[in-house]
């Protein structure tokens, strides 16, 4: 019996399997022609089968792994895909889609730009091309967005809910912080140490502004619509979280802003200009930290978001290879 077992482990992660890549842009045709690599990964290297799609769009590779299987596909004229650690011990059918490179444009583009709203429980502008809070607060001239956050202390975390233990991590901390001359305070010691729950809300100046969430291509370069949508925004987002379980936060979406909107007499649109933002915005009710990335232009009425990252308008910036 331990035989039969042991050559049923054996058959398991090293029998061959298939793995079946269909590739289609964002209208759903199929894309001819693109080179997909597929990784069939052991302990230590990796088998790597390369290949060209079909007229269909569709690439089959066949191979044995011990810990999984990863794929690339790219093509001339589209935006590559990667995805990784597919299961390992089993055949796949996977649909990818390569976006078509249309019109990269120059934005101003911030790549895991991070802020602290400067208090809880008041609204604050933040301005896009100065990516800062508005005069006074910041340097920022008009206001895009606007964020307001609440938040609850709900106890200690676990390392410092005993008072003697407490006591003897304060005295660690101020010595920390006198090394690297930094001011210590309880509340900085509370914000760090302590089990935190909050709201972030996210709102807009004028009317006809607003946002709207699409989900997003998470393995692709472009992993949103080239252009923002012309109409279905919302007045305003809501983020919840906290400090002490399991990040809340999603990977898979994205917002589409319109800002800056001028109205005819009859509440028409005569000019907006547009911003996507790439996933939640990840929040930090202990002290109010926002952390986003978004993509932001400066034309009016110009809905294309389609970035081209040689040319980000903050000069200084030269992250970020997302479009």
């Amino acid at each position: 019996m331990k035989y039969v077992l042991l050559a049923l482990v054996f058959w398991v992660y090293a029998a061959a399997y298939e793995v079946k890549i269909q590739t289609f842009d964002d209208r759903g045709d199929a894309v001819v022609g693109a080179k997909i690599s597929v990784f069939f990964v052991k302990q230590g290297k990796s088998d790597e089968i390369t290949g060209i799609t079909g007229l269909d769009g569709t690439y089959i590779a066949n191979g044995r792994s011990t810990l999984g299987v990863d794929i690339i596909a790219g093509c001339s004229g589209h935006y590559s895909s990667r995805v990784d650690n597919l299961k390992n011990g089993m055949s796949h059918d996977v649909k990818l889609i390569l976006p078509r490179i249309l019109n990269p444009i120059s934005l101003f583009a911030k790549d895991g730009f991070w802020t602290r709203i400067p208090s809880a429980g008041t609204w604050y502008g933040f301005d896009f091309e100065a990516a800062d809070w508005v005069v006074p607060h910041g340097k920022g001239k008009r206001v895009d967005v606007l964020f307001r956050y609440t938040s609850n202390f709900r106890g200690w975390n676990d390392d410092v809910v005993d008072p003697l233990q407490r006591e003897k991590m304060m005295a660690e901390t101020k010595a920390r912080d006198a090394r690297v001359k930094e001011e210590w305070s309880f509340e900085k010691f509370k914000g760090e140490n302590g089990k935190w729950e909050g709201v972030l809300q996210v709102a807009f100046p004028g009317k006809e502004e607003g946002a709207i969430e699409q989900k997003f291509i998470e393995y692709s370069q472009m992993k949103m619509t080239h252009m923002a949508p012309v109409g279905g925004y919302l007045s305003t987002l809501e983020f919840s979280t906290n400090t002490y379980s399991s990040p809340q936060f999603r990977h898979d979406v994205g917002f589409f802003l319109r800002t800056r909107v001028q109205l005819d007499k009859a509440a028409n649109i005569i000019s907006a200009n547009y911003c996507k933002i790439h996933e939640d915005i990840v929040f930090n009710p202990s002290n109010g930290e926002i952390h986003f990335t978004y993509y932001y232009n400066p034309v009016p009425n110009d809905r294309n978001l389609e970035f081209n990252p040689k040319d980000n308008l903050f000069r200084e910036d030269k992250r970020g290879s997302a479009r």
